[in-house]
């Protein structure tokens, strides 16, 4: 199987929770057997869409613009499993990530069709890969991912491919601190065994998630660390100023 991710997350390295959540997945995606490949966003050259509907006209199925989302769709075409990997800004994706969406219009055709009661556009000659959405952010409930999820699966609704697994890791930027350093582990650790279950089963078992989900802290500690933080940060920053 060729397993194809798209990382639109701004960040490289372990400071990256996207990025390391990622690699766990696909460690595990590889132990099962399965061939994959990362495409980092924020490493390629890829403009805005200008809305000018060259590829669905004058060059079907070829974007007017010379840069790396050629390439990009080339893989993305040829894949068997999607990853669509992004942290969470304001309650979506990130831009890299949308303007990627944005860019993928030339698989496409630009023909209308009925699909569940709403009109769409039928992809372009290939049929679109299963999904696994990933993504990470900073509050500790759930439920801040559901405005994501929700754009994710209208959007398969009208034919992007079907989603088969979605990850989502709240409270991520405590997971490497000192107090968390066994649950950082075991989160990993789960995430890997999601990446053999999505290769051997098609799906992320209900007890994985569970573990990759877990609280780290209550309500009220997650408020007095968090703010502690960015209280410590705003005076490093000042006391730095002022020292100048």
């Amino acid at each position: 199987m060729n397993v194809v991710a798209v990382n639109g997350g701004p960040r490289k390295g372990k400071i990256s929770k996207t990025a390391t959540m990622l690699e766990a997945l696909l460690d595990g995606c590889r132990h099962a057997g399965a061939n994959t490949e990362v495409i980092n966003l924020r490493e390629k050259e890829v403009r805005a869409c200008n809305g000018c509907y060259t590829c669905w006209t004058k060059t079907p199925g070829k974007c007017v613009q010379d840069d790396d989302m050629k390439e990009i769709l080339e893989k993305y075409r040829r894949a068997d499993l999607h990853i669509l990997a992004t942290p969470l800004y304001f309650w979506g994706p990130t831009a890299l990530m949308k303007n990627f969406i944005d860019r993928s219009m030339p698989l496409s055709h630009p023909f209308f069709l009925e699909k569940d009661g709403l009109l769409t556009h039928p992809p372009r000659d290939y049929t679109p890969a299963p999904k696994v959405i990933l993504s990470v952010c900073g509050f500790p409930e759930l439920d801040h991912f559901e405005p994501l999820s929700h754009w994710f699966h209208f959007m398969a609704g009208r034919g992007l491919g079907s989603i088969v697994a979605e990850i989502y890791r709240p409270a991520s930027e405590f997971l490497p601190a000192p107090p968390f350093r066994q649950q950082y582990e075991e989160i990993l650790a789960a995430t890997r065994q999601a990446g053999i279950e999505l290769i051997t089963r098609g799906k992320v078992t209900k007890e994985t998630l569970a573990v990759i989900q877990q609280d780290l802290m209550d309500k009220a500690a997650y408020i007095k660390m968090g703010n502690a933080y960015f209280q410590g940060e705003i005076d490093r920053w000042e006391a730095k100023r002022a020292s100048k």
